[in-house]
């Protein structure tokens, strides 16, 4: 038996992409490894249980300190230390984030650690991540030293996509590096149950619906879809438009439009009020400048909804066939893939069904059957790792 921490400490209160990676990861790692003991790690400002039943071989411990930022890189050792002393020596420690305490070894010693690398927007696209110039610079600065810091004291790197892993590779060697995508719950693969009241108060049942998943931040580049929509409206096309996520910031760009009528922004939404919104939308829209992995895309596509992505890496290769895609700043372009998936039944029937088979190729029960095969070759060392049994080529779990 061996003791596993995972550090969840992105799971907060806010349900961005990468708490949705830990939570489900979690779950299937532990589900697959009865003989194994786990010592999660949580931020204390999220207070939902990540086992409705949890089992006696797993244990979590809430810790002031983020996961994210300077806080953790200068004094995440104390938390590291604090959940030691409550769960037990670790045999090995994985961050589910790219962020390492500057002490890790130190609390540490020669006890294997794994990194999860998400991407590196901080580091090539600050400005389209952060609200200001300032901001950009900061965060820049930071994420150079901390993300290369992390990378090079981990025994093992998980990154979720292979362009991640190719953009890594100018800071570490690539034989310490495994590629492994994310994977779908299976509840996207099913229809919801009967739609609550927030639901229906939410959606126009006349209009056909076009939803996106993001925030404001502009490497998300919702303000594209929005100009699309506005001009799908002028053209006398009846739609209405769904943001999902932390978008509110968004409002001014909405409002200068002649299509805010509109344009609803939910914010953040649990699992079941988003599967009840993409079961009832006509198109899914990822328009992202930038994406680590891509997770909505999987998820609408899983739900059967025909797919608009942007013309980028990873989201691309993981969608292959499967979805229309167009340039990041081409809004005639979008707006022509709208129009024309909102006309052509077939098309977009076409799309659903491919859609749904691709979306079919990703599990998480992949993704953790990997991951622990990383954990059991550096608790063993008996093993090769940067091998194709370990690599998730183009995103898919085959």
């Amino acid at each position: 038996m061996a003791r596993i921490y995972l550090d969840a400490r992105n799971i907060t209160n806010a349900a961005a992409g990468v708490a949705r990676y830990a939570r489900s990861l979690i779950t299937e790692i532990v589900d697959q490894s009865p003989g194994d003991e786990f010592v999660i790690i949580r931020h204390r400002s999220n207070t939902r249980p990540l086992f409705a039943d949890p089992p006696p071989s797993v244990q979590e411990i809430p810790v002031n300190y983020t996961i994210d930022g300077l806080q953790n890189m200068m004094f995440g050792h104390r938390a590291l230390q604090s959940a030691f002393a409550r769960g037990g020596p670790p045999d090995l420690y994985h961050s589910l984030f790219h962020i390492l305490p500057m002490r890790t070894r130190a609390v540490l010693g020669d006890t294997p650690v794994v990194t999860t690398l998400h991407d590196f927007v901080w580091i090539d696209h600050p400005d389209a991540s952060q609200p200001s110039f300032v901001k950009a610079r900061s965060i820049e600065a930071f994420a150079r030293r901390a993300i290369p810091f992390a990378l090079r004291t981990s025994d093992r790197v998980i990154a979720i996509s292979e362009p991640t892993r190719r953009r890594a590779r100018e800071y570490v060697d690539d034989d310490k590096m495994v590629t492994i995508g994310h994977g779908v719950d299976e509840a996207f693969f099913h229809s919801p149950g009967p739609p609550g009241s927030a639901f229906t108060e939410l959606m126009e049942p006349d209009r056909p619906c076009i939803a996106a998943i993001g925030n404001h931040k502009p490497y998300k580049n919702l303000g594209l879809l929005i100009d699309a929509f506005a001009h799908l409206i002028d053209t006398g096309f009846s739609a209405q438009l769904v943001l999902i996520g932390d978008c509110e910031k968004l409002s001014n760009r909405i409002g200068d439009t002649t299509a805010s009528e509109w344009i609803t922004v939910t914010g953040y939404v649990d699992d079941e009020m988003l599967r009840a919104i993409l079961s009832q939308a006509r198109i899914f829209c990822l328009p992202s400048k930038v994406e680590g992995f891509g997770l909505p895309l999987l998820e609408a596509m899983a739900m059967g909804l025909p797919t608009i992505i942007a013309n980028i890496e990873p989201l691309a290769s993981i969608a292959g066939e499967a979805a229309l895609r167009v340039e990041p700043n081409d809004i005639d372009g979008l707006t022509l893939l709208l129009r024309r998936i909102l006309e052509d039944d077939r098309l977009a029937d076409r799309l659903a069904r491919r859609g749904k088979r691709r979306a079919g190729q990703f599990r998480w029960s992949t993704t953790a059957q990997r991951t622990i095969e990383v954990y059991r070759q550096l608790l063993h060392d008996d093993a090769v790792v940067g091998g194709s049994d370990l690599h998730v080529r183009d995103g898919a779990g085959r």
